[in-house]
């Protein structure tokens, strides 16, 4: 049975018990207000209606849903979640409880939201057995969080992170079709992520440092397509580039004969094509961010032009 329909049942019970006794003590009122213990179930009710349904949803394609007040639905239930509490102590706990553990692992808090489903596993309810069950999930999340990666080679260091990229696949894998397989793949992509930008930082150390870099950000935006943050992995793979074609110019003077404009080039056009490809998507906030760089690509390589005839 779903926690909604679980709520539901509780709060129809509720509100249709008052009902009943009125009938029976010939009460006529229409507007005599409910016993207090009745008022807190409907503002529960209001809480986790709306955060069930958001709660599910995609995060690594899609960012966390807003509320109607436009602010983050997990951070806003955890508020609401804990004044209800304050108000109503001991009411509904394992739901309360259960509906926090979700927000918090949707935060990508998973020790806290671990530490609420125990509780509320322990306990004799309907959300018992589901509950025990996330909190051995996220067990395993928290696992590849604690493995230590070697950091006196960065060689060694890589290797670290490609165990946990597959550690994390394999979660991907086993939860399929879940909401736990999207949580997997947010802490992939973040991994995937991580690897290109220590090769970025460390490129000057590494053989080839500059090759590897682009072959990194190119895995990256392939593996990685469908995710919410694909713009922004292109425009700093855009912006890579536009660093590769300042170092060039730095280190070649344009108004030299060392100076390959056909390097420097395909350096800036590299930028401007990965720069052009999120300028066309509308309906993202990276688009202004790419129409500006845009034009502070062509102006660098207009100026580069004209101090190389």
């Amino acid at each position: 049975m779903s926690f909604i329909r679980l709520i539901r049942r509780s709060f129809v019970s509720a509100l249709f018990a008052p009902l009943l006794l009125f009938s029976y003590t010939g009460c006529s009122s229409r507007s005599a207000t409910p016993e207090a213990r009745y008022v807190p179930a409907g503002d529960l009710l209001d809480i986790v209606k709306d955060f069930q349904r958001l709660a599910r949803e995609d995060t690594y394609r899609f960012p966390i849903p807003k509320d109607v007040t436009g602010i983050n639905i997990m951070k806003a239930t955890l508020i609401r979640l804990d004044d209800y509490e304050r108000k109503n102590r001991g009411q509904y706990a394992d739901i309360v409880q259960y509906n926090k553990a979700l927000a918090l692992e949707r935060l990508r808090e998973y020790d806290q939201a671990a530490a609420l489903y125990r509780k509320v596993g322990e306990t004799e309810g309907r959300l018992g057995g589901e509950a025990a069950k996330n909190a051995e999930i996220l067990d395993n999340f928290l696992r590849i969080f604690d493995r230590t990666i070697p950091l006196d080679d960065p060689f060694k260091y890589i290797a670290g992170l490609d165990e946990k990229v597959a550690a994390w696949n394999t979660l991907i894998k086993r939860h399929r079709g879940t909401p736990y397989e999207f949580l997997a793949r947010v802490e992939e992509e973040r991994i995937d992520r991580a690897k290109v930008a220590f090769v970025e930082a460390n490129r000057g150390r590494l053989k080839e440092g500059n090759q590897l870099v682009i072959v990194g950000y190119s895995q990256l935006v392939t593996k990685h397509q469908q995710s919410k943050n694909i713009h922004r992995y292109l425009l700093d793979f855009g912006d890579f580039y536009q660093l590769l074609a300042k170092e060039y110019a730095s280190q070649y003077d344009p108004e030299g004969l060392a100076f390959d404009s056909k390097v420097f080039d395909q350096f800036i056009k590299s930028a401007l094509k990965l720069y052009s490809e999120v300028a066309q998507v509308d309906g993202i906030v990276e688009k202004i961010e790419a129409q500006g760089k845009i034009e502070a690509a062509r102006g660098f390589l207009e100026k580069m032009t004209r101090l190389n005839r």
